[in-house]
């Protein structure tokens, strides 16, 4: 798909491949509007859709040099948008999951003293592994698990850029899963046999 109505051409893709910001402009405001629609379709929210979106373009902006012509650069957009939106939408699901799932175990804590002490030793695990984490990755991972910021609004807040703290969380979340699990683990077993 090509800019219809406008003076895209092969001229302006080349400006747009070799980095320049106009011939960036043009492309985005043609192809935003149309993107943003699609994308709306996938996202619970409009906030959503609009980060999915300029997401998408700035993943364009990053791999121009991987699109071949000025043909392939909506289909790029699309599919990078829908991964994208998937991927929210199966965070999305599993944060409801997580939150139903935890609202039972919380009923149920309060209702038997064994699994309260158990559930206040988990969070005393998680909490002293969450401070075995880099200051930086704490900061971040707090921030984002326990405040439930997005990695954009985490970045404007400690002026990191979002690629940053996407790598922050990254590395946070592998550390504190497997400490969590092996520490999880090493419990069950004892469970089992005492």
């Amino acid at each position: 798909m090509v800019l219809v109505g406008t003076s895209f051409d092969l001229e302006i893709f080349s400006q747009f491949k070799s980095g320049d910001g106009l011939a960036f402009r043009q492309i985005f405001d043609h192809y935003q509007p149309l993107l943003q629609a699609k994308v709306r379709q996938f996202c619970k929210d409009q906030c959503e859709a609009e980060e999915v979106t300029q997401e998408a373009f700035v993943q364009l902006y990053l791999k121009r040099s991987t699109i071949d012509g000025p043909e392939g650069i909506y289909p790029f957009l699309q599919v990078v948008a829908k991964r994208m939106a998937v991927t929210l939408f199966r965070k999305y699901v599993v944060q409801q999951n997580y939150r139903q799932e935890l609202q039972h175990v919380w009923k149920e804590a309060h209702t038997n003293l064994e699994q309260e002490v158990l559930y206040n030793d988990l969070h005393g695990i998680l909490q002293e592994t969450i401070r075995q984490l880099p200051p930086q990755q704490q900061l971040v991972y707090r921030m984002n698990k326990l405040e439930q910021l997005s990695s954009s609004e985490i970045a404007k807040h400690i002026g990191l850029s979002k690629n940053t703290v996407r790598n922050h969380l990254n590395l946070a979340c592998k550390f504190v899963r497997f400490r969590l699990e092996k520490i999880i683990g090493v419990i069950c077993f004892f469970n089992l046999f005492y």
